[in-house]
């Protein structure tokens, strides 16, 4: 929302003179935050208005010609390129000495050996940008109305000095979205009083009644429509000073009808719309749900198809427009539009916005429609369009307005106290002072003792309770005269939980091992799951889905962090990142039932990626990829800082290439799936390989975390080690063989260690050979040979029979 400060001057007396950004930062401090103050004119000087009298051919060049321009004061010869020049237009004139925006300086001089005393201005040379401008503007000299006198100032006549405010306004504040509503403000805030235009239609003899029909047959999502028909339509360019206030406010004129509702919409913050009365058939219009797979053109030439939660005002055989956002093609005002059907309606503004999502489309009118319009407003906006074209000549007005109002706005009242407002506040506030506040905002007040009751504006919907008293209070008060005060409360100091304790350890594991955290959005698309090669039916894809995502690439709740890990190695590859080491702790979201009726379980993973480079080449040492090992070691490493101890596995997890995948299991629960990721998800996410994963999953890990080190005495005896080579079947597992060590070994195994795996020449087809170091201790002395042989024979023994293994 822009507004030009010259242009509030009509409701309300602004000192022009004052310091403009000082006064931003009051109304940023208010509530009415100022994002930027534009500076419109201030370096234009000795700009006037001319006439060309006379247009003659440059003697030495094609595309010149020679202009005798009068200036009021004088005739000056000037020479231009412009194309668009003819003689008796009234054009800006930059004279000898002129100052134009970017630091021109105009000066006297020879165009091709012929004397040029000034230059004719272009719109965009005086400072407008090309997208207020018509086309026919964006190129070539500026050509003003007819009727512009000549020899004035140009800064002055076309309002070139001004200062214009940009607002960043919140989404509560829809009052804000207009001219009027920030009137309001600038007058409590200056301690001016505001005022507002006097609205007045002329009607003549012709009546609406027969002529124009309103139906609404969506009450939910439009609670009131109003329509006036305007006759004698003359299609032509609204008033200079119209269009300048316009553009100023960021919007292109048009023509005087499109121009008078945009008009209308910004100064009073209510959103029109014209159509062309012979082109709605059956005179008749409809505010109801679009048809499922409905299509229509709309206004900016593209046809957009409909869905049945859409709202679209229709004729008895087409829709129209997209209500609240833009109108249809077939319905718009032309050169030879004669009559006009101009309406005025308040929408749903959740619904504006959804549609406007669904089919990308935006525009000035459904910003104001999705923060919540005052539909006891229609009537004072569809008048006041009215009375702007028939003011300037455009049409006439018909008698009457048809208005379907089914459901009138309730009115809002708000009951409180001035010790309960200080209290909310932390301040001492004199009760008349609140209310001189509150009055000022046109909040009617009735006292009975010490409870005022406050009688809200129709235009202020975000107003509801007594905090949202004390809040208007506060910010016109001032936040800065509030003193800082220690709320009392009976608290306890907050300490991290057990679960935050062991994400951090987690992660400063993961981090001493040189990955980085990623932190990601916490959704997905379903597609990514299907390059993952999750199978259908896998409960990966029963998630959450979200009514309102933020893109279409992101529909539901993640259910693995895979896909987000994936997305930002895709990202790095695309910048030629050689080394990627990655990790994420976030929940997933697994729905107990869908469609969801509940709150989703929140269950913590912990994932991570490891992508090209384990260190650079520099020598002399050389360049080393990542490899299964480091991806194992990591999830080894976060297991044993957690106190676990796991048996690993093959796994069969989907993402995994068959054969490189593993995971840790422990009391029947899978803790982990790791290895490498599988060559066609690879290529699914057009990434170059290999590529390691895990995911661990923290609902299964916790029961068995043990913070607290073992804690063992230092060994008062020596150990015995022995080194046990066995010939194993190519498909017996490490796994298998130490639970057989660790079972058989006794009470004297300290530990087992497999040192060597070995195929080739010396070892028969179909088997492998495993080498472990078997180490024996006792606390209460030496061990000899004798007392460990027993436990290797069994071991021996149980190798054999139970697996096959013999020893080398």
């Amino acid at each position: 929302m822009k507004s030009s400060l010259l242009w509030m001057q009509d409701y309300v007396d602004v000192d022009m003179n004052q310091d403009m950004q000082a006064f931003a930062d009051t109304l940023t401090i208010a509530g009415i935050p100022v994002e930027q103050v534009e500076y419109w004119g201030k370096d234009i000087k000795n700009v006037v208005t001319g006439k060309i009298l006379k247009i003659e051919k440059h003697p030495d060049a094609d595309h010149l010609v020679i202009c005798q321009i009068d200036v009021g004061t004088e005739q000056l010869q000037i020479v231009t390129g412009a194309s668009n020049v003819r003689e008796g237009q009234i054009v800006p004139v930059a004279v000898h000495g002129a100052h134009l925006p970017g630091g021109v300086k105009i000066k006297r001089s020879k165009l091709r050996g012929v004397p040029s005393n000034g230059m004719l201005c272009s719109a965009h040379e005086l400072g407008f940008d090309d997208s207020v401008l018509l086309p026919e503007e964006r190129s070539g000299i500026w050509i003003l109305p007819a009727d512009t006198p000549v020899g004035v100032d140009a800064v002055k006549y076309l309002q070139l000095r001004d200062v214009v405010y940009e607002y960043e306004l919140t989404a509560n504040r829809a009052d804000c979205f207009s001219m009027v509503g920030l009137s309001r403000e600038f007058a409590v805030l200056s301690g001016k009083t505001a005022r507002y235009p006097e609205i007045t239609v002329a009607e003549n003899d012709e009546t609406i009644d027969g002529k124009v029909q309103i139906s609404i047959d969506d009450e939910e999502l439009c609670n009131r429509y109003t329509a006036r028909l305007l006759t004698h339509i003359k299609i032509g360019p609204s008033p200079l000073w119209m269009q300048q206030r316009l553009r100023k406010s960021g919007v292109r004129p048009i023509n005087n009808i499109v121009d008078a509702t945009n008009y209308t919409m910004i100064e009073l913050g209510i959103p029109l719309h014209a159509y062309d009365y012979d082109k709605v058939a059956g005179r008749h219009l409809i505010a109801r749900r679009a048809k499922a797979d409905e299509a229509m053109k709309t206004l900016d030439g593209i046809d957009r198809t409909l869905n049945d939660n859409m709202l679209v005002i229709a004729d008895e055989e087409k829709p129209c427009c997209i209500a609240g956002i833009m109108g249809g093609f077939d319905s718009e005002v032309t050169e030879r539009t004669q009559t006009v059907i101009l309406e005025c309606a308040s929408f749903k503004g959740s619904n504006i916005r959804h549609t406007g999502r669904m089919l990308g489309l935006r525009s000035e009118a459904s910003g104001r429609f999705e923060r919540g319009l005052d539909a006891d407003s229609c009537i004072n906006s569809i008048n006041r369009c009215a009375q702007l074209l028939q003011e300037m000549g455009a049409c006439d007005v018909a008698k009457g307005i048809v208005d379907v109002y089914p459901q009138q706005q309730k009115t809002t009242y708000i009951t409180f106290t001035a010790d309960q407002v200080n209290a909310f506040l932390g301040t001492d506030i004199p009760e008349e002072q609140m209310m001189h506040i509150l009055e000022t905002l046109q909040f009617t007040l009735q006292k009975d003792g010490d409870t005022i009751t406050a009688t809200v504006p129709s235009y202020r919907g975000d107003c509801t309770e007594m905090p949202d008293i004390a809040e208007e209070v506060a910010r016109i008060y001032g936040y800065e005269h509030i003193p800082s005060t220690r709320p009392w409360s009976d608290i306890t100091v907050g300490e991290p939980g057990f679960e935050y304790d062991v994400t951090e350890k987690i992660s400063r594991i993961l981090c001493s091992s040189g990955l980085n955290e990623t932190v990601t959005f916490s959704f997905m698309h379903p597609d990514q799951l299907k390059k993952l090669l999750y199978k259908d039916g896998d409960p990966v894809y029963q998630a959450v889905p979200i009514i309102n995502p933020i893109t279409e690439d992101f529909p539901l709740m993640r259910t693995t962090l895979i896909p987000s890990l994936m997305d930002v190695l895709a990202r790095n590859q695309a910048v030629k990142n050689p080394s990627v080491g990655i990790y994420e702790i976030a929940p997933v979201y697994i729905p107990k039932e869908l469609p969801v009726k509940e709150l989703p379980e929140q269950k913590l993973c912990v994932s991570g990626l490891l992508y090209g480079l384990r260190t650079t080449g520099e020598w002399p040492v050389q360049a080393s990829d990542y490899d299964f090992y480091d991806v194992k070691g990591l999830v080894e490493a976060v297991l044993s800082g957690l106190g676990i101890h796991a048996d690993i596995e093959v796994s069969d997890y989907a993402p995994l290439h068959p054969g490189k995948a593993a995971r840790y299991v422990k009391d029947g629960k899978v803790l982990c799936n790791f290895g490498e990721l599988h060559p066609k998800a690879m290529d699914n996410y057009d990434v170059t390989g290999p590529v390691y994963i895990f995911e661990m999953y923290m609902d299964a890990i916790m029961p068995f975390i043990n913070l607290m080190p073992d804690y063992h005495k230092v060994a008062k005896f020596p150990a015995s080690s022995r080194d046990l080579a066995f010939l194993a079947p190519v498909d017996t597992s490490n796994q298998a063989i130490l639970d057989i060590i660790r079972e058989k070994g006794g009470d004297y195994l300290e530990a087992v260690h497999l040192f060597d795996l070995y195929q080739g020449k010396q070892v028969p087809r179909g088997y492998k050979s495993l080498a472990y170091n078997l180490v024996f201790r006792s606390e209460q002395g030496t061990l000899t040979d004798q007392d460990i042989q027993a436990p290797i024979d069994a071991i021996l023994t149980d190798l054999k029979e139970k697996l096959n293994c013999e020893l080398r």
